[in-house]
């Protein structure tokens, strides 16, 4: 037998580039290699000659037989048909020509050229999926999808990850291959009663068979600065304003500021006066250049029966404000094995420390209002106060804010949590169209919330006499059994179908402590010999049991047609309403596959999809027992014998229950287009939905004679409806050097309430007395959007006294202040005039992105932006409502006298008898914006260069730098027009002094050995 000879060579494309990655294999045999980054091989060839196999996804199949030791140059071309995107539609995988389904998909590759840390990654990438940012570092982003499904409860979509529904946490952006997002019901109704809200499905990356052991780094570092501030008055203004407001209202000048106090040191031991003091309090409070970094390194690769992907991950974001910050950690091992042409098997686990420290809020009252409400002639520190810091003494100064950098210092708020996941799964396949998988996967996780305020008094507002903690303690274990057997097969070489069957049960279980106590010493920071100890302990379990079909037909891959049903069973529900089931059906034509479209070269792909289905609200979310009222024990007192000085102890019921509760469900019809031209160069993808969501839960109000104080029961009794346009357009030039991609999203949604428990009910939110007095800034009633912006209207300011006795009566006014519409035309301004007054829900969202390379440059810009929705600005009443003596916003300088008539603030008089401060248009402002979202330069090294300077050890190096939140067009006031939700579900786009989102500047690093 000749020896066995050495063969090299290298494997381009059509257009003579060199392909990485591709498989190189001695046909008969396990023994191959891959090509690195420039294309090039060597392989050891035993015998007198072989046969080599050449395989690249995407590419067509190439044999060469080789006798000698010769230099091969191996041409690939591309595989039309392999090339089809497949996409994961839950349960399975299908070519995105045979989707009938409403599914739209981001590569990793698209993710991982983000500089972002989480989830946020996907905003703007999908056409319907909206994703608002909803507070400091470690606080989870709102995302919805096609617009609100429930009143009560979130729309968080239902997140699969690897297969495992349940969290994102743990789940790092560079780990993700793909995300397939099932957006209308007949895709999404596969998941049933937890699919209303859409299904974002999440693949992690496996490695690959075949090829060469790769260690990847993906590395950043930035810096993040607060992106606008606002005017604040200094001391000199304050004590201008002072007079003003209080002035005007007959009230003498505040203690402090009279000149014999205004003029002492600020504390004992300073030279520094009041009067000499000019506190810039948000400068006080924000940081510059607070750090955000973030690592991933990577191992990856296999063989013939095994292939896997391990990585390591580290993220920390300091706050762009003090006391705000959070880390992640964490490590993932994903491993494919290939046993026989019968069995395989695979697992994926990770492991994740998440640790966040939070602010210190009472209430709406968050730490930019007290920023705002600081007087500027009070200094942050004082050395002699117990803690070190100064507060205002409301009798002396006047006003009663709280030091925002104290309480970011001294009180210690903490979310720490650990989370491992394992996921398992064994695939025998007894024919090449018949399969089994068997699937068992465990969540454990725990969180401990820790809060503690030591002995401290700033000689104000704010104190402690003794040591407070608290000590949250919780845990939970989610167990999935999942068996399924998949059926695909071509009949004819024209009939094809594709049938699932699945029997699913998940489990969970979760425990809650809650422990507290006082300390009379800052040294000792444990309930350990504390006093007034309370704790409570709460246990619940909750099973899904689910059984689940779909059939899949088409005909020449012209003809589409699928349909799935579901039935879940889950234990929260009352006996007779545990079950529901779910059905779909959806319809598509490939029309580019019939004989009058083979004339039309330019259409490269064109597809009509039609779609209806069913889907549930997840009902763990109304907790264990939801039908069930508990008993409140032993907080009453019981008259025994008619005699009150015969009292015990008594229990009692605090509503009442329902045993006919039941899921929400939403049944959602989707119409859409796909469209490619010039061999996909251009494509176009369209989609037309109405969801109409039925079974609302609600809480009813019970009648008084009840005895129940009013408390409501929940019951399913409303309904809504969603109607929405999508659209992504793109282009795609991939030929030659200079390379570019445009894709552009645009969607719009109209939201509707149609029925509550009654026809005149209302659902009133967001009320506080230091926003508008109390009064409810949000009203949710049918025939109106969900939580539309409630409160009078601004019709100018009463000029003179005439015009206010001319005017509909308006108790309180006076020349100078507002005037509102007499909405009723009953002559009286009351709350009967408060009316509807804007929507935080956009008429539409859009993004735009752009990346292009050329030669060894790559560069990326994202735009994205909302148009049409209202900010109902509350911290501009903080800012400008002059309710009483704060510090506020420079804009009350411009208060109406009757010098300055030519304004549009109200005059200034403590006290406010008119209400101008509340709830009206005066506050209701666009929240349209446009931002450049990520702006990103890289530069990729030579990768012939690379390997000769490092011994071939390093294949690929690309350094970027990047800016995420560059730029920011808007005319909103605020400090940030993408608000959130504070304090439930029916304050989205209420700013109540939220935090903003920072402009950040990074550098990254790429590189593979």
């Amino acid at each position: 037998m000749k020896p066995a000879f050495s063969v090299s060579g290298k494997v381009t494309d059509e257009d003579n580039q060199p392909l990485p990655g591709v498989s190189v294999a001695i046909k008969g045999t396990t023994q191959g290699v891959t090509t690195d980054a420039s294309g090039n091989f060597k392989i050891t060839v035993p015998g007198n000659s072989a046969v080599l196999v050449f395989k690249l996804i995407g590419f067509m199949q190439q044999e060469v037989t080789v006798t000698s030791g010769t230099e091969l140059k191996v041409q690939m071309k591309k595989d039309t048909k392999s090339l089809e995107e497949v996409v994961v539609v839950g349960y399975g995988s299908q070519k995105r020509a045979k989707v009938t389904g409403a599914v739209s998909s981001v590569s990793g590759k698209t993710l991982a050229s983000l500089p972002v840390g989480g989830i946020e990654a996907l905003q703007g990438r999908i056409a319907g999926l909206t994703v608002t940012s909803n507070g400091s570092p470690g606080t989870g982003a709102i995302i919805s999808l096609r617009g609100i499904s429930s009143v009560n409860y979130g729309s968080d979509p239902l997140y699969i990850v690897d297969g495992y529904p349940g969290s994102l946490t743990g789940v790092d952006i560079k780990d993700i291959q793909s995300i397939d997002v099932l957006k209308d019901a007949s895709a999404a109704a596969i998941y049933g009663s937890r699919g209303t809200n859409g299904v974002i499905i999440i693949t992690t990356k496996k490695g690959n068979n075949n090829s060469r052991t790769e260690v990847t780094i993906d590395s950043y570092y930035g810096i993040q600065n607060v992106i606008k501030k606002y005017d604040l008055l200094n001391t000199q203004q304050y004590l201008q304003y002072e007079r003003a407001l209080n002035g005007s209202a007959g009230i003498a000048l505040p203690p402090r500021l009279q000149p014999e106090n205004f003029n002492k040191p600020i504390y004992a031991g300073s030279s520094q006066t009041f009067a000499q003091t000019n506190t810039n309090w948000q400068d006080a409070y924000f940081r510059s250049n607070a750090p955000i970094q973030q690592h991933n390194v990577a191992l990856s690769g296999g063989n013939a029966v095994t292939r896997f992907y391990t990585s390591a991950n580290y993220f920390d974001q300091q706050g762009i404000a003090q006391g705000l910050s959070a880390y992640h950690k964490a490590i993932r091992v994903n491993a494919d094995h290939t046993i026989s042409k019968i069995l395989s098997f695979g697992e994926t686990f990770n492991a994740t420390v998440n640790h966040q420290l939070y602010g210190v809020d009472a209430g709406n009252r968050t730490a930019i209002t007290n920023v705002v409400r600081m007087q500027p002639y009070l200094p942050v520190y004082n050395p002699n106060n117990a803690g070190g810091f100064m507060g205002p003494q409301n009798s002396f100064d006047g006003s009663d804010p709280t030091n925002p950098v104290e309480a970011a210092n001294l009180i210690n708020n903490t979310n720490h949590g650990f989370t491992i996941h394992g996921n398992a799964y064994a695939t025998l396949k007894f024919a090449s169209w018949l399969n089994f998988k068997s699937i068992y996967g465990i969540d454990y996780g725990t969180n401990k919330n820790n809060t503690y305020t030591p002995i401290y008094n700033d000689g104000g507002t704010s104190s402690s006499p003794t040591a407070v903690i608290n000590y949250t303690r919780g845990s939970s274990t989610t167990q999935l059994f999942s068996q399924q057997l998949t059926f695909d097969k071509t009949f004819g070489n024209k009939h094809h179908v594709n049938a699932v069957v699945v029997y699913e049960a998940q489990s969970s279980r979760g425990d809650n402590q809650v422990s507290t106590g006082n300390q009379n010493t800052n040294t000792v920071k444990t309930l350990n010999g504390a006093t007034n100890l309370f704790t409570n302990f709460t246990y619940g379990t909750n099973l899904l049991v689910s059984e689940v079909a779909r059939l899949g037909y088409d005909f020449e891959g012209k003809y589409l047609i699928s349909g799935s049903i579901r039935r879940d069973g889950l234990s929260v529900f009352a006996p007779g309403h545990k079950h529901e089931s779910f059905p779909a059906a959806s319809l598509g034509w490939k029309v580019d596959q019939e004989d009058f479209m083979k004339g039309l070269k330019s259409v490269s792909s064109l597809k009509l999809r039609a779609g209806y289905g069913v889907t549930g609200i997840n009902g763990t979310v109304l907790g264990n027992y939801p039908y069930l009222q508990p008993i409140s024990s032993n907080i009453a007192t019981y008259p025994f014998n008619g005699s009150l000085a015969d009292l015990g102890n008594a229990s009692f019921y605090s509503g009442l229950s329902n045993p006919n509760l039941s899921w929400e469900t939403t049944k959602q019809t989707n119409i859409g287009l796909d469209l490619g031209l010039f061999q996909d160069a251009f494509t176009l993808a369209a989609e037309v939905y109405t969801r109409k969501t039925d079974n609302l839960l609600l809480t009813v109000p019970t009648p008084p004679s009840f005895g129940f104080n009013g408390a409501g029961t929940l019951a399913n009794v409303g309904s809504m409806r969603n109607r929405g346009f999508e659209i992504t357009l793109g282009y795609h030039k991939t030929k030659g050097e200079f390379k570019y991609d445009i894709t552009g999203n645009f969607s719009l949604n109209r939201n509707k309430v149609l029925t509550l428990n009654t026809a005149n009910a209302s659902i009133t939110a967001g009320g506080d007395a230091d926003y508008g007095g109390g009064n409810p800034l949000t009203n949710t009633v049918v025939g109106q959007p969900v939580q539309s912006f409630y409160g009078l209207i601004v019709d100018g300011i009463f000029q003179n006294a005439a015009e206010v006795s001319n005017s509909p009566t308006q108790t309180g006014a006076a020349p100078g202040d507002i005037k509102f519409k007499d909405v009723n035309h009953d002559g009286v301004i009351n709350d009967a005039d408060r009316t509807f007054i804007g929507s935080y829900l956009p008429k539409f969202t859009y993004s735009l992105n752009y990346s292009a390379s050329y030669k060894n440059f790559d560069a990326v810009v994202f735009f994205q932006g909302v148009y049409g929705n209202k900010i109902f600005n509350a911290e501009r009443i903080i800012l400008e409502g002059m309710p009483r003596l704060f510090n506020a916003g420079t804009n009350v300088l411009n208060a109406w006298t009757p010098t300055n008539t030519g304004t549009n603030v109200p005059r200034a008089f403590s006290g406010d008898p008119n209400g101008n401060k509340r709830p009206s248009t005066r506050w209701i402002e666009s929240g349209s914006y446009l931002r450049v979202k990520n702006m990103q330069i890289g530069y990729n090294f030579p990768t012939s260069w690379l390997r000769a300077k490092t011994d071939n050890a390093l294949n690929r190096l690309r350094i970027y730098v990047a800016s995420t939140n560059l730029l920011t067009f808007t005319k909103y006031k605020g400090l940030d027009p993408e608000i959130g939700s504070r304090n439930g579900t029916l304050t989205n786009g209420i700013d109540y002094g939220q935090y903003p989102q920072p402009r950040v500047v990074q550098l990254g690093l790429q590189a593979t050995f």
